[in-house]
């Protein structure tokens, strides 16, 4: 799991059946990440992150916040796995007799090399162990992904490293093919139809039993909403167990696009509250300049609010580009009830984190969108939240998860009349 000492890692944006182009090359100086870019990227107009802008020569950029990202920029920092994948990593180093501490940012990145999020690749490339061919069991994958979680043995941990090493996130999660009738089949990258890119997550700790099942509610409860958000599904086995299931935004058939999360275009550390709703709009706006995506983050930031969504940090939300250069604010995911740190959101809005009077929320809105249309969207959010049971019964969430969401939403709805 280690290159080469003071090899450089080639770096390229790969959008598959759209075609790959060089970004250049990263190495490591006195730990900490510097880049160059190769000319042929600097001459296709295209940018990896828009935020930052190219040098018109091949200078070395170092990192610019080098402690948040172990050194790395934070545009490549999203390629490494976070939390459940981390684990993973681990995990192969230590079964391969080295210490998980000695990997630097690069080795890293070389053992993620095309299977990341996103379009782009690494190499040299540190392949993942096991079989493509590998039969695909949900409840078997989610009791070792448990053992693995709790410092147990894992018997599968070769075939949860090459379907589940790369994604980011706490809870466990593979990445797989998905057809029309649920079945599944390995494949990151060559999948022919009908089978489609889905990623397929796991209970993780301190997890409802009926994680998945609320995670499909609140899908449903999003669109409702008239939240953005990729296509899913409820995959449930024969032993009663049920996973959600959400189709990958950063695959098209056989086609890529490049991901990158608000804390890695901003280089912040996105577990430390540093920006707010306000600031995210903002972005948006500065991005990708469509009106249409800044209220597609408008209708987000009323969901997370109305519905208890507070684990809604900086990386839970992100910009995708084409192969053409064409930046689009990236579908919502992640939403779920969650209670975020101390109980607050991660985005405040207005400067509150908990508790935010509907006055505030909708002035944060107003100044982007409109009094109308934000009084519009936020009175379709709250509808939609308002109507939690439905959704539940619908994916036969639990009475108790189903009474903890209410008693959690109730004081906001009453807030948003």
């Amino acid at each position: 799991m280690r290159i080469t000492p003071g090899t450089p890692l080639r770096v390229a944006l790969d959008f598959g059946s759209a075609g790959s182009v060089p970004v250049g090359r990263l190495a490591l100086a006195n730990g900490i990440a510097v880049r160059g870019f190769d000319a042929t990227f600097r001459a296709s107009g295209l940018s990896i992150n828009p935020y930052i802008a190219i040098p018109a020569d091949d200078r070395a950029i170092a990192a610019a916040a080098p402690r948040a990202f172990g050194g790395l920029h934070g545009v490549f920092a999203d390629s490494l796995p976070d939390a459940w994948g981390e684990i993973i990593m681990r995990r192969r180093a230590e079964r391969a007799g080295i210490a998980y501490q000695s990997l630097t940012p690069l080795d890293r990145l070389a053992a993620v090399g095309r299977t990341g999020i996103g379009a782009l690749v690494y190499e040299p490339e540190i392949p993942s162990p096991g079989s493509s061919s590998d039969t695909i069991d949900l409840d078997a994958l989610a009791a070792d992904a448990r053992a693995v979680l709790e410092g147990h043995a894992s018997h599968l941990l070769d075939q949860l490293a090459r379907l589940g090493g790369s994604p980011g996130g706490a809870r466990p999660k593979i990445v797989v093919g998905l057809d029309a009738a649920n079945r599944l089949r390995a494949g990151e990258s060559d999948l022919a139809a009908p089978f489609e890119h889905w990623l397929v997550k796991f209970r993780g700790p301190g997890d409802a039993e009926d994680i998945g099942r609320l995670e499909a509610a609140y899908a449903e409860m999003a669109r409702a909403a008239g939240v953005d958000i990729s296509p899913t599904r409820l995959i449930e086995t024969s032993s009663g167990s049920a996973y959600f299931a959400t189709r990958r935004f950063d695959r098209d058939g056989t086609t890529r696009r490049h991901v990158l999360s608000f804390a890695g275009m901003l280089d912040m550390q996105w577990h430390v509250p540093s920006i707010d709703y306000a600031d995210a709009l903002s972005l948006v706006r500065r991005v990708t300049a469509r009106d249409d995506d800044v209220e597609r983050m408008v209708r987000r930031m009323f969901f997370n609010v109305v519905a208890h969504n507070r684990d809604d940090h900086a990386k839970q939300h992100a910009f995708v580009m084409n192969a053409d250069g064409v930046w689009r604010l990236a579908p919502a995911y992640d939403l779920t009830f969650a209670a975020g740190p101390g109980g607050e959101h991660y985005l405040a809005v207005g400067g509150y984190g908990r508790d935010i009077p509907k006055c505030t929320l909708l002035a944060v809105a107003e100044e982007q969108i409109g009094a109308r249309r934000a009084k519009d969207a936020l009175a379709r959010v709250v509808a939609a939240v308002a109507d939690f049971a439905v959704y539940a019964k619908q994916f036969e969430v639990s009475d108790a998860t189903r009474s903890d969401v209410q008693a959690a939403t109730k004081a906001t709805l009453r807030e948003m009349e």
